[in-house]
């Protein structure tokens, strides 16, 4: 009979429409399940990276910190005056002296606390006198805005150290102490701070001397207790 073939069709085509469907949402499954893993890992790398970047900058911060403070590497203000921050103190020494005395061996000893040069004397001196090179002068007066600028906590100071030969006692000491006295007036006249500024002779080579720049804890119980260097006098 006619019916009787027509419905076994409309049973197979009943039956054959959910297995398309159920293909379909197979398929839609596995791409959702693709794009979450892919933005599971995107948002796994970005974590790692951003753990990464806090931990170089921890590191950095930590050459770079204070000894009491950990002030950044720039200038700052507060609502007095204009404070240096240590590095920059530091960046600045070195650019003056890039400048003033090319030939300086520059020597970041502890990086952001110490700065050592040195140099022979004659870049400091007119030759064979007691006379600071004009230069010389300029680029002192040029460190004491950084100089008379620490934050609060901390101090700057400078030193300037002559070589002696012990050989040539007393002579060579009184010139190398007259030499030193001459730099320390130099800086104060400037208008450094008597207590950031010291000087002093050492047993070597009479023609090379030394700058050093440091950046130390303020103590508060020696504040006063600095007095005036004599003329010829170190410290």
């Amino acid at each position: 009979m006619p019916g009787a073939t027509m419905e076994p069709r409309i049973l197979t085509d009943a039956i054959a429409a959910p297995k398309r469907s159920d293909g379909s949402t197979s398929l839609f499954l596995s791409l959702y399940l693709l794009l979450l893993a892919f933005f599971i890992m995107l948002v796994a790398i970005s974590s790692g990276e951003n753990a990464k970047t806090h931990e170089i900058m921890e590191r950095v911060g930590a050459q770079f910190a204070s000894v009491k403070t950990r002030p950044d590497a720039r200038s700052f203000s507060s609502d007095l005056d204009t404070y240096v921050s240590p590095s920059a103190f530091m960046n600045r020494v070195a650019a003056v002296y890039e400048t003033a005395i090319p030939a300086a061996r520059v020597t970041a000893v502890v990086s952001g606390r110490l700065m050592e040069m040195r140099f022979h004397v004659d870049s400091l001196f007119e030759h064979d006198t007691e006379t600071l090179r004009p230069a010389q002068r300029r680029a002192i007066a040029q460190l004491i805005s950084s100089l008379s600028a620490p934050p609060p906590g901390l101090r700057y100071e400078a030193e300037a150290v002559f070589g002696v030969d012990a050989a040539a006692l007393p002579v060579a000491e009184d010139r190398a102490m007259r030499r030193a006295g001459v730099v320390a007036r130099a800086f104060v006249e400037e208008g450094a701070p008597r207590r950031a500024i010291s000087v002093a002779i050492e047993d070597g080579d009479p023609t090379q001397a030394r700058f050093v720049f440091r950046v130390v804890a303020d103590d508060q119980r020696d504040a006063d207790a600095v007095d005036e260097v004599p003329a010829g006098e170190a410290r």
